[in-house]
């Protein structure tokens, strides 16, 4: 009888393992066939730049804002800094790195623009080193970026994406809840939510939402009403309503686009253009080495009149071949410029026009 018990338990746990590694093969995108299209033509892509992981855009100036950091140097263990890039929209030159009086180490990543009082800004998470992480805010002027203030405290233990909504105020999302090391992994292989959002006040950090799994890109809509937020594993857009006075969040929809989603850019007309990794495994081989290619995806979510729910349109899939891992995509009247996490590149691509 007890070594019925034995072998009914082993293989009850043998089937759970068996379904687990399945789901998570699943949710890794194992199993999905790619159809590559483009809702357009490719027009470039600019290769002076590495891990352009994050872009922002000044509409009104047409001036778009390129965070790069070489990420496949840092893996290796090299100390290398980045920098923030301009791109002139409206004219041929290609983009060029901003001069910064920034004093210390310079390895930005998510980055936010936004425009007060006749001054241009640009919050900038950033990671000196592996054991310091800052939100660094800069004034843009006389093209060069004019460092304010650090950010910084205990519990943005792995900045990942913010969003600027005063000169002392933003959210910024921590891809994990542990710090690296052994934890690490098994938060991220057993995908347990231990990511989180932060809210910055102007006096201290909180908590605005817990329970994320690898929470990602992050954005307000352009009357600062809603907060959207990505969670990678969790292959999720998570649509809130915000209080203006408190900052305090309201959750109203989890969509789930069946992909590994990372940054978000809401345009002047407030559609969400997310980019995304359809197939995380190849994501991660990517990550350890340039010859592994990871496929692309882009995404527009036009928001219904009213409410959270959204049309969707794939507009970007490829296998990976003239992109790999997509991490941001912002239009730009008739062009769309996609970003990635590791390669010197940044696409640009025009549009389709709508009848």
């Amino acid at each position: 009888m007890k070594r019925k018990r034995v072998y009914i338990f082993l293989s009850a746990f043998v089937i759970i393992l068996v379904l687990y590694i399945l789901n998570t093969l699943y949710s890794a995108g194992v199993f999905k066939t790619l159809k590559p299209h483009l809702e357009g033509t490719f027009k470039t892509i600019y290769t002076t730049m590495p891990g352009t992981e994050d872009m922002d855009v000044d509409y009104q100036k047409g001036l778009l804002f390129i965070s790069s950091t070489d990420r496949w140097e840092q893996l290796k263990g090299n100390p290398v800094e980045g920098g923030i890039y301009l791109l002139q929209l409206d004219s041929g030159i290609v983009p060029r790195k901003l001069p910064t009086t920034y004093k210390g180490i310079f390895r930005p990543h998510g980055i936010s623009f936004f425009s007060k009082g006749g001054g241009d800004y640009l919050f900038i998470v950033n990671h000196p080193s592996n054991e310091e992480n800052n939100v660094e805010l800069f004034q843009f002027k006389n093209d060069t970026l004019f460092h304010q203030k650090s950010f910084s405290d205990p519990s943005m233990c792995c900045p990942n994406d913010v969003v600027g909504i005063d000169t002392d105020k933003f959210y910024v999302t921590n891809d994990h809840g542990t710090k690296k090391g052994k934890m690490r992994i098994v938060e991220d292989y057993l995908r347990i939510p231990w990511s989180y959002l932060l809210y910055y006040d102007g006096a201290q950090f909180t908590k605005a939402y817990e329970g994320l799994t690898y929470g990602n890109g992050v954005n307000v809509s352009n009357d600062g009403s809603k907060l959207y937020v990505t969670h990678t594993t969790g292959r999720e857009l998570l649509t809130f309503s915000r209080n203006k006075e408190t900052g305090e969040l309201k959750l109203l929809d989890k969509l789930n686009l069946e992909s590994g989603l990372d940054n978000i850019h809401v345009d002047d007309e407030d559609h969400l253009w997310i980019a995304s990794h359809p197939k995380m495994l190849k994501f991660i081989g990517h990550a350890k080495d340039s010859i592994n290619k990871s496929p692309s995806q882009v995404f527009k979510l036009t928001p219904a009149t009213g409410g959270a729910n959204y049309t969707v349109e794939e507009i970007f899939l490829n296998e990976g071949e003239e992109l790999s891992a997509s991490s941001v995509a912002v239009p730009y009247k008739s062009d769309l410029f996609v970003g990635v996490v590791f390669d010197h590149k940044v696409l640009r691509a025009t549009l389709k026009k709508k009848p």
